[in-house]
């Protein structure tokens, strides 16, 4: 879908799900994703307390599937990430990850940016002085880990699970098993 013919949706003065004063604004628009088809993205920004959130769904949604990537080298950082608010992120190897909470964001990226996610959050986390130095440790060993994955010296396994169907990593070397829900 080219920019201009994209169609817009606006909605202000909507009330923000975080501190309830009508200054929010909901936005959806629908882009052509090349690997996936057409996508529906939706968006709030309050311009009062800042929150911001966003949301993707499949035009035509899939099955609900976990995928499974073997990220064995630099190459693989490249696979195209599409995932859903409703998608739970796991790296098993490090025992991290991210769930399908009401705030979790849909984004498309690749799956060098779903490690870069990782990697900000630890790094946030890290700085929390409540730590003790075993904590501190840990954290600074899944760091040093997900360098050597960028390095591509690490072999780790990255998966999503969406019961929804509104996700996906596009590769031929992504096992997908369909969830029974």
């Amino acid at each position: 879908m080219v920019e201009k013919e994209r169609d817009i949706l606006i909605v202000e003065k909507q009330q923000c799900p975080m501190c309830a004063k009508n200054n929010a604004v909901f936005s959806e628009y629908e882009i052509e994703d090349p690997y996936a088809g057409p996508i529906a993205i939706f968006s709030i920004k309050c311009n009062s307390c800042g929150y911001k959130n966003s949301d993707l769904e499949f035009i035509e949604p899939g099955e609900p599937a976990e995928y499974i990537l073997d990220i064995e080298s630099k190459e693989d950082l490249n696979i195209r990430v599409i995932k859903s608010g409703q998608c739970e992120i796991k790296i098993p190897s490090f025992r991290i990850s991210v769930d399908s909470s009401m705030n979790s964001e849909g984004f498309i990226s690749n799956v060098e940016g779903v490690l870069n996610r990782f990697k900000k959050q630890i790094e946030f986390l890290k700085t929390d002085s409540d730590l003790d130095k075993l904590q501190r440790k840990k954290l600074k060993n899944i760091l040093n880990g997900l360098d050597d994955v960028f390095e591509g010296t690490k072999k780790i396994t990255l998966k999503l699970i969406d019961k929804t169907g509104n996700s996906a990593m596009i590769s031929d070397k992504v096992k997908v098993k369909k969830l029974k829900i």
